[in-house]
């Protein structure tokens, strides 16, 4: 059972210009995904995965297919530009793949209170993640066209 709070995502600034989104970090996932709304401002793109036909199996054993990617940057709660390239599919909400993560160069430390980070191991810099409903989660900005 996960608890459900009032949906916070894609809240956008008072001046429009930045959409917020939130990327639970999941270490049970294969790949980083998003549904087609996440952000709204960024277009689905086909993708190597999409053209090829890629499917994903969810925890209920279904499968979902991937319906292409989106690129774009961001900015960590610490003014951290991120580039991202997170594949399409139908989930509910946004996860950010550890295995994924890893091979890119970053470690992951889940502990309790504020204490939890995605760590890059070349700089050393860290972009941290908060607890919410048993999930770690980061937030990212990001800045919408005109």
């Amino acid at each position: 059972i996960r608890t459900i709070e009032p949906d916070n995502l894609n809240r956008v600034t008072t001046d429009g210009r930045w959409e917020e989104i939130e990327l639970a970090v999941e270490s049970g996932a294969s790949e980083s995904v998003v549904p087609q709304s996440l952000p709204m401002s960024v277009p689905t793109v086909e993708g190597p995965a999409s053209k090829r036909g890629v499917m994903y199996e969810v925890a209920s054993g279904h499968q979902i297919a991937n319906e292409g990617e989106k690129r774009f940057c961001a900015l960590t709660e610490e003014g951290v530009p991120k580039q991202l390239t997170l594949q399409v599919c139908d989930v509910s909400q946004g996860l950010l793949s550890v295995a994924k993560l890893v091979q890119a160069g970053n470690r992951v430390v889940f502990d309790d209170d504020d204490s939890s980070f995605i760590e890059n191991k070349s700089s050393g810099e860290r972009t941290w993640l908060k607890p919410r409903n048993g999930m770690y989660i980061m937030k990212l900005w990001v800045e919408r066209p005109f």
